[in-house]
């Protein structure tokens, strides 16, 4: 069966995530924003990139940053949005659930609503693989509720395709998983938008050695 994040244009997705009743993507820029500002790396990857939200904000101080996203249409659309605007800009294809990733080691990876959607043990084992010594790992996981949609309503149906994939896992069993591939927990944060939704921004320190 194909993937559906190949299937959904990127017009949809981020028209979606952008309508003041779900304000999804102001949230995970405004949380990508602050990590950046609390960690300062000097290398930072974004998982799930999609068109780049949120880089707009990268400082820079961050001398290298890489994209990475299962569709080629989105990386394409955010190369022609940013390369050339931000030094030290990489994109990648790749699913980080399905084996290595190809790029260095990175001092940051932000990886925001991609958890749901892959197999835990295999990506956060993959992500290990590229993230620094000492590095971070920020994450933003969303909650289950008997009262608002997994896949929030919206005029763009494409994105609907995405509830037979999408598992919602609590911040308790990302942990867990985390901890196997050598990410230590060090904070976490609810998060509660308008529209009802709620989430948990986690961040981890990879261990050294």
């Amino acid at each position: 069966m194909t993937n559906p994040w190949l299937e959904i244009p990127l017009a949809d997705y981020e028209s979606h995530m952008s309508l003041p009743a779900i304000a999804q993507a102001e949230m995970l820029a405004v949380q990508f924003s602050d990590a950046l500002r609390r960690f300062s790396p000097e290398s930072v990857a974004v998982i799930g990139c999609a068109g780049g939200n949120g880089f707009d904000g990268i400082p820079p101080e961050t001398k290298r940053v890489v994209g990475v996203d299962i569709n080629p249409d989105y990386i394409a659309s955010a190369s022609f949005r940013y390369q050339g605007r931000i030094p030290g800009l990489e994109f990648h294809v790749a699913d980080i659930g399905s084996g290595p990733l190809p790029f260095c080691p990175v001092d940051l990876i932000y990886a925001a609503l991609v958890f749901e959607y892959v197999p835990l043990p295999a990506a956060l084992g993959n992500l290990s693989r590229v993230c620094s010594p000492d590095g971070r790992l920020v994450t933003v996981l969303q909650h289950p509720s008997p009262h608002v949609h997994a896949v929030s309503p919206s005029p763009y149906t494409s994105v609907q395709a995405l509830v037979p994939l999408m598992r919602l896992i609590s911040p308790g069993e990302l942990a867990g998983c985390a901890a196997a591939s050598g990410f230590d927990l060090e904070s976490e944060q609810a998060l509660v938008l308008k529209s009802g939704k709620e989430f948990t921004v986690q961040v981890y320190r990879h261990a050294v050695g």
